[in-house]
């Protein structure tokens, strides 16, 4: 009896192709919607700390509305932070804000109160990474402009607290987002790239499966067996062998027009059964070795071995 195998470098490749696709796809993913967010919301911060510094130190230096242009950023941020959101994310972070204030009333006063601008809070609310740092940045927010209306309406005098807090907040704003680059527009586009691998790691875990589970075999009597069934010798009607020279594939036609393909590159010993099957259907074309039978010659002079020598 001849009976395939799976292909030991068949298995590994579709083994690797499996794995890599599924690690392109989570990587390209968590990027997607973790790390590029976390960048963008890094650079966000970044220039509007940058900003209310500016603002500020003209501010001390006797500029005129240079407040209201570290105001102008501050605002700019808020913005850019809703147009980074859904709808339905603004709600989330609106619901989990007014808990918040409601809990925290007294340290989000004290906290503005003594100009601080970034606070912690042990909230209950389950949110992603993404989303907490939008929560932060958003009470940040509040406490820069708040920072700015009190150092404007000269309730924070140089040299309190409250300003010493408040700038050492805003520096230290800075120096945390100071390495977050320029945002790149393609950046999302790329990761799609990636992403996309992910389906693909199942189609070819799926193949990987099916390749491994699927068995073909020819018994002494002509008898072909395959996952859909067996066949009789004699029910065996045809074998389409027109993709066999440039792709290794072949199809065993049922006398009833059913098909079953056969694929040597990915089961080793397929070439011996699609070898014996066409063979007999076809002696003056194929040789049992599945090769096919040159034009002058017949099968038994192409099974010759080469070093057998010829009669006179």
């Amino acid at each position: 009896m001849i009976q395939t195998r799976p292909r030991t470098r068949w298995v590994i490749q579709m083994s690797l192709m499996t794995v890599l696709c599924a690690v392109f796809g989570v990587w390209g993913w968590l990027d997607y919607s973790v790390k590029i967010p976390m960048d963008e919301l890094g650079y966000q911060k970044q220039v509007a700390f940058t900003n209310v510094k500016s603002g500020l130190e003209a501010h001390a230096n006797g500029e005129d509305n240079a407040l209201q242009t570290a105001v102008q950023a501050v605002q700019a941020a808020r913005q850019q932070l809703s147009e980074s959101m859904t709808k339905g994310e603004i709600e989330e972070l609106k619901s989990v804000r007014q808990e918040m204030e409601s809990q925290f009333k007294l340290e989000l006063q004290r906290a503005q109160d003594e100009g601080l601008v970034s606070v912690e809070f042990n909230y209950t609310a389950e949110l992603g990474t993404v989303a907490q740092n939008r929560l932060r940045w958003s009470l940040e927010i509040d406490r820069l402009a708040a920072g700015l209306l009190a150092v404007g309406q000269g309730r924070w005098a140089r040299g309190s607290d409250s300003f010493a807090n408040f700038v050492e907040g805003v520096s230290n704003g800075i120096t945390a987002y100071q390495k977050f680059p320029v945002p790149n527009k393609w950046n999302r586009m790329v990761q799609w790239l990636f992403i996309l691998c992910g389906p693909y790691s199942v189609v070819a875990g799926l193949q990987l499966i099916g390749g491994l589970r699927k068995k073909y075999s020819v018994d002494d009597e002509g008898n072909f067996h395959h996952p859909q069934g067996s066949w009789g010798a004699t029910e065996i009607s045809d074998i389409d062998m027109s993709r066999w020279m440039s792709k290794s594939v072949a199809k065993i036609v049922h006398a009833d027009g059913r098909a079953v393909k056969v694929d040597d590159y990915v089961h080793q010993d397929a070439d011996q059964i699609i070898g014996a099957i066409a063979h007999r259907l076809r002696p003056e074309e194929w040789t049992d070795h599945a090769k096919a039978v040159e034009a002058g010659s017949t099968s038994e002079e192409v099974n010759i071995p080469s070093d057998t020598p010829k009669q006179d």
